[in-house]
């Protein structure tokens, strides 16, 4: 028998900030300065450590740019390891082994705890889309939680949680709601990924404000609401 999978409370939106890497640096502080001033200040920061597998983007102790998150005091996920496979695709696992996936993602922990002096809470896949088999190498490497699809895998307890929908525009210039619309009418569960390009190319944002100031939704990060529900 598969475990039960529960709904995440409606009205809730695990929003996280995604390729949060050296390249986009200001970009990011332009979206989160956004953000705080939309009044959200729960979400999680999705670092990746080795944003296209140049050594200019790895986090550094000590540099201005890991200063500033730092200083942010917001949860640090780990967001794939260089974001892509050697293809292109963004599901950057797809034909790894269990090895090679677990000394992948033990070495982005490694860079991650060597820059913000704390290890990542989690794992969330670029474009939120893994093979099952990473969230056991997930849990293996000692991560509180791994996200696949609307999925969230809670390895503390091996409780599993469930959005309704994700919307995630991966920087592009349109934003693709569409599926989603009736979910965000209902107040329905979602994931929303903001990326570093988005207010400059989307209305992303203004999305965002809509849905908390017309429709009331409240806005958390994955750690902060997998506590909020123990």
């Amino acid at each position: 028998m598969g475990k039960a999978i529960e709904t995440v409370e409606d009205n809730t939106i695990i929003l996280s900030m995604h390729d949060i890497s050296p390249v986009f640096e200001d970009d990011i502080v332009q979206s989160y300065d956004l953000l705080a001033d939309l009044g959200i200040s729960s979400l999680t920061l999705l670092v990746t450590p080795f944003y296209g597998l140049k050594k200019t983007n790895k986090f550094t102790e000590g540099d201005i740019f890991t200063k500033f998150l730092r200083s942010l005091a917001l949860e640090i996920s780990m967001h794939g390891y260089s974001h892509f496979a050697k293809s292109g695709s963004l599901n950057e696992f797809e034909k790894m082994t269990n090895e090679k996936a677990t000394t992948r993602l033990k070495d982005g922990v490694s860079i991650i705890r060597r820059g913000f002096g704390e290890e990542p809470s989690g794992f969330v896949p670029p474009f939120w889309e893994s093979p099952p088999k990473i969230i056991q190498v997930v849990k293996k490497i000692g991560l509180d939680y791994c996200v696949n699809g609307n999925k969230i895998h809670d390895l503390s307890n091996d409780r599993i949680f469930q959005t309704a929908e994700r919307i995630v525009s991966q920087g592009q210039r349109s934003l693709s709601i569409e599926e989603s619309l009736v979910e965000i009418e209902l107040g329905g569960a979602l994931q929303i990924g903001v990326h570093p390009l988005d207010y400059r190319m989307n209305g992303l944002f203004e999305l965002l404000e809509d849905m908390k100031d017309r429709l009331g939704y409240r806005f958390t990060g994955f750690k902060d609401y997998l506590s909020s529900i123990q």
